[in-house]
């Protein structure tokens, strides 16, 4: 008897784990937009705004090097429009076709970019690579801190984006 009661207790315990019900989670969708244009792709961050701060007093500043491609980029626009530091050397590439070359510039004084978007269709993803091949006033370790993926090549690629039918 006492076995039979204890199996029926595990039994309506079993029950009543099993019937506990869990919220799915929201999954995320395509549609949703980026906030661009962003401001101020070159920003410099006094010292005593960082934690934990430096150790010993210093007026360094910190650079923040900040790269970015509007979106969405669609395969039926004709330009590419993005930001990123001033006068730092870019190449526009098409990462899904073997790295071409879309576009090679340097980012304007007002830390805007328009490139004429070309060869590309959907689900192409077209990124920034910082062209080190060009004299520039930012050095590989300076920008490197801020990139998004290093190419086998050994390109530092800045800011990426999937293009949309």
């Amino acid at each position: 008897m006492q076995r039979l009661v204890l199996v029926l207790g595990l039994f309506v315990l079993l029950l009543a784990g099993c019937s506990s019900v869990t919220a799915p989670e929201p999954t995320p969708t395509g549609d949703v937009a980026y906030p661009y244009p962003v401001q101020a792709a070159l920003t410099t961050v006094p010292p005593e705004a960082v934690y934990p701060g430096p150790s010993s007093p210093s007026s360094s500043q910190q650079l923040v090097l900040a790269f970015y491609i509007a979106e969405p980029v669609r395969a039926t626009d004709t330009q590419l429009r993005g930001g990123g530091p001033s006068q730092a050397p870019i190449r526009v590439v098409n990462l899904s076709r073997d790295n071409l070359i879309i576009a090679e510039i340097t980012i304007g004084e007002d830390g805007q970019f328009t490139v004429p978007l070309r060869d590309v269709t959907a689900g192409d993803t077209v990124a920034i690579v910082f062209n080190e091949q060009i004299t520039s006033p930012y050095t590989r370790e300076q920008v490197q801190p801020f990139s998004v993926q290093v190419l086998p090549s050994g390109e530092l690629v800045m800011s990426s984006v999937i293009v949309s039918p």
